[in-house]
């Protein structure tokens, strides 16, 4: 009897625990299994190409333009003088005149027509020269300059060797030494230049001969012989002797006198009065070489230069005294 109470009761217990396993059961199957989160893979950002530098616009090198020193001009002007200084005797012209060189005669008008002039010359008055240059030829065909006595032409010679002219001279002695040699003369009025188109020139440069040009005075800075002799009288004049010191021992000199041959007369300014009002008069033998020095020391800044027209042989010839 107690044997089958046991069995009883322990059929009962697991009958209870079959019951609670099924219930567990149950409501496990009721509730839905939430798959477990998967972990998204990491994205890498995307990537941007990075800016590719702009380039900075292409610019041309720009050079500073060279400054214009009328001194170094000047200077290699005078250094480079050819044999001759540029002058050329009557007779020599005469000879010359079968190859028609271009004859640039630079008197006033007014005097062409009083004096004459030689046949086949172009007349442009000195200080309208650079407003004129269209009526020149080519920077290297042969010009002859000339004028009354050759101040003026000497100077015109100057400048348009300055401005690159390969083959200018001037006439020693001028229009005078040429009717003195008895050489032919025209009369009237020559022949008009056909305007051409003028080269071009470095504007510094053109600048500053422009100006000179057209501003020189009365006299054209000549100095005759007697005149000089007074100024030295009345007051202290610097004479600048501009030949050689062969041609100084040779022919002597005027009492005073400083000598700085013209090749070397820009490198030789501290020999010169430091003051550019200060007078000055060049001289060389025959004036040829003076005008040139005076054309430099006036482009210069030196403000009171003369030249003895003539030279030193027209000192001579006025019985002057010389030191020998």
């Amino acid at each position: 009897m107690n044997t089958q109470k046991t069995l009883l009761n322990a059929r009962k217990t697991i009958l209870v625990a079959m019951l609670f396993v099924l219930a567990i059961s149950a409501v496990s199957c009721a509730q839905p299994t939430a798959e477990p989160t998967k972990a998204l893979p990491t994205v890498a950002p995307r990537a941007t190409d990075a800016p590719k530098p702009t380039a900075a616009p292409t610019v041309a090198p720009t050079t500073a333009p060279a400054v214009f020193d009328i001194k170094t001009v000047l200077d290699k002007y005078v250094t480079a003088l050819p044999d001759g200084f540029g002058g050329v005797q009557p007779a020599a012209l005469k000879d010359q005149l079968a190859a028609k060189p271009f004859i640039l005669d630079v008197r006033e008008a007014s005097e062409i027509a009083t004096n004459g002039f030689i046949e086949g010359s172009v007349n442009i008055p000195l200080r309208t020269l650079t407003k004129n240059l269209d009526k020149l030829p080519a920077k290297d065909q042969p010009i002859v300059t000339l004028c009354a006595s050759g101040q003026r032409g000497g100077i015109a010679m100057s400048v348009l060797q300055m401005l690159g002219y390969t083959n200018v001279k001037n006439l020693v002695g001028g229009f005078g030494a040429w009717k003195a040699a008895n050489l032919p003369v025209a009369t009237g009025t020559p022949a008009e230049a056909k305007a051409g188109k003028a080269p071009e020139f470095d504007k510094g440069l053109f600048t500053a001969l422009d100006k000179y040009v057209t501003t020189l005075p009365d006299g054209f800075g000549g100095a005759q012989p007697a005149a000089l002799k007074d100024q030295m009288v009345a007051a202290k004049v610097f004479l600048l002797d501009v030949r050689e010191p062969s041609e100084i021992t040779q022919n002597g000199f005027i009492e005073g006198s400083v000598n700085v041959p013209t090749r070397t007369l820009v490198k030789n300014l501290d020999k010169l009065p430091r003051d550019k009002a200060a007078p000055i008069v060049t001289y060389c033998p025959s004036g040829q070489r003076g005008v040139i020095a005076m054309t430099t020391l006036q482009l210069l800044g030196y403000t009171n230069v003369k030249n003895l027209v003539g030279g030193f042989g027209a000192w001579k010839n006025a019985n002057l005294p010389i030191v020998k």
